[in-house]
């Protein structure tokens, strides 16, 4: 792993603080760590630092939230060649320079906030006495499981036989091992196994509405912290995408049983999309107050060369933004996401972009300035639809209630009411009206082998692990003997 290692190297034994300048490294190794970790607030700055680090651009900031998945399901596409990157990745060509180097960042960035959480781990091994001991471990536990996960998702194909990826739990230079898709599954779920075990007290303990204040400030906030819901509901996903239906259905339901993340009504939709945290639908999101102006340029201008925005109806392209939200009887028009977050005229996307500060204007919700900035990166709404998915076949009539209350919020008529026949397909088109521009899309065709509509290329194309495989970089094997 020599990306990763010279990463460590650079840190050396690393040090954190909260606030924006999320590392503080220092060369004074052994020192400073002893330092960092002798009480609990050097803890929890320390953990502070490993969210903080997730609003780089080479995680969930940018390539492993929306600007490279999405740009993979044909979601989003690029005004021109934005620095020789957007086009390439359009048309699947992994071998192209820029894109190799955007895959390396990614790979390397996303083991190095590894390395940090298992550094934070190994140092809570040495103080079980901490009163939030449990707490900080849950939480890192859960996060490094989230964080292989969506590794697992983008660089491994689906048969559980094949090559996987490093699973890394120490915190240290030696050149990690490879394993099967199947058993780095199982080594996330027995980080989030963990995980529930030690935040199980927060079932009784987080609340809704949120009051955030507990006289402990690290459990204020909790939605930027990768509480027990967070856990659930990536056991659900990882379930989901394993294909173990019954446990996807199970989580899926735990969460939304909770009542701690109510859906949004359509009234909200437009504050929902735009760019802040959910005081109802995030599960887990990253605090940044620096996101919006690095997607100021990349989504919300425009007139910039390097803006992203959805795919127009022309002549090639194979599924216009128009025609997503224009399935299954709708045309579009009642469905609050379509209109709030899309103008047709101007090509603006606003979407996951606080648009309200960047306007300026008085149309700014009342309270709008309160709220915490930053990006969901699991939403309550997606546990609707996996939990239909997941009881299709087995309950169809608890499926048809979770998927028509879900639409019900999203400002249409269900299922139910119009004596539609609910389908797997449908439960598949709705994903993808929901979860639009947020990185989710493309490993939902990949786990049910869909073909892609590519709209750079302007055909589609058969489902292929030429495709979904995105390959990990040559300097992952430079000193393995394999």
């Amino acid at each position: 792993m020599k990306r990763f290692i010279y990463l460590l190297c650079a840190a050396g034994l690393f040090a954190m603080t909260a606030c924006d300048n999320f590392l503080d490294v220092r060369p004074e190794s052994e020192r400073v760590e002893n330092d960092q970790f002798k009480d609990a607030q050097g803890f929890e700055d320390a953990i502070y630092g490993v969210y903080g680090e997730l609003q780089d651009e080479n995680s969930y900031g940018r390539y492993m939230y929306w600007g490279f998945t999405e740009v993979l399901a044909s979601n989003l596409g690029c005004y021109e060649d934005e620095a020789q990157f957007a086009q390439p990745l359009s048309e699947y060509d992994y071998e192209a320079n820029e894109v190799q180097t955007v895959i390396a960042n990614m790979w390397s960035e996303q083991y190095a906030i590894i390395g940090y959480i298992n550094n934070i781990l190994a140092h809570l091994d040495e103080r079980p006495d901490l009163t939030l001991h449990d707490y900080y471990r849950g939480e890192m536990l859960g996060l490094r499981a989230f964080l292989h996960f969506d590794l697992l998702r983008l660089f491994a194909p689906t048969d559980e036989s094949a090559q996987g990826i490093p699973y890394v739990t120490t915190y240290s230079y030696a050149v990690k091992p490879f394993y099967t898709v199947g058993e780095v599954y199982d080594f996330i779920l027995a980080d989030l196994d963990e995980a529930e075990r030690l935040l199980a007290a927060e079932e009784s303990e987080m609340d809704y509405p949120r009051t955030n204040d507990n006289v402990r400030n690290f459990l204020n906030y909790r939605n930027t912290h990768f509480n027990l819901y967070a856990v659930w509901a990536t056991k659900a996903r990882v379930y989901w995408m394993r294909g173990d239906m019954a446990n996807a259905a199970t989580y899926a339901e735990r969460v939304i049983a909770s009542e701690k993340f109510p859906l949004a009504t359509p009234q909200e939709m437009g504050d929902y999309l735009a760019g802040k945290l959910s005081e109802k639908e995030t599960i887990f999101g990253v605090y940044s107050s620096s996101y919006i102006e690095s997607v100021r340029t990349l989504i919300y201008n425009q007139t910039s060369f390097v803006s992203y925005r959805p795919y127009s109806s022309s002549g090639s392209t194979q599924l216009p933004f128009e025609t997503i939200y224009s399935t299954d009887g709708d045309d579009g028009s009642s469905d609050y996401r379509y209109s709030l977050q899309y103008d047709s005229n101007t090509g603006l996307w606003s979407k996951i972009i606080d648009h309200y500060t960047l306007e300026g204007g008085s149309n700014t919700p009342s309270g709008w300035e309160e709220r915490h900035d930053g990006f969901t990166l699991i939403h309550v709404s997606e546990m609707y639809l996996i939990a239909a998915e997941a009881l299709l076949t087995t309950d169809y009539a608890r499926a048809l209630s979770y998927f028509d209350t879900e639409l019900s919020s999203r400002g249409l008529r269900g299922f139910a009411t119009r004596g539609l026949t609910l389908t797997g397909e449908n439960i598949y088109n709705e994903y993808r009206k929901e979860l639009f521009g947020e990185g989710q899309i493309w490993f939902n065709m990949k786990r049910l082998g869909r073909d892609i509509p590519s709209n750079a290329l302007g055909r589609t194309l058969p489902a292929s692990d030429t495709y979904y495989v995105v390959p990990i970089p040559d300097d992952e094997y430079e000193y393995r003997n394999e």
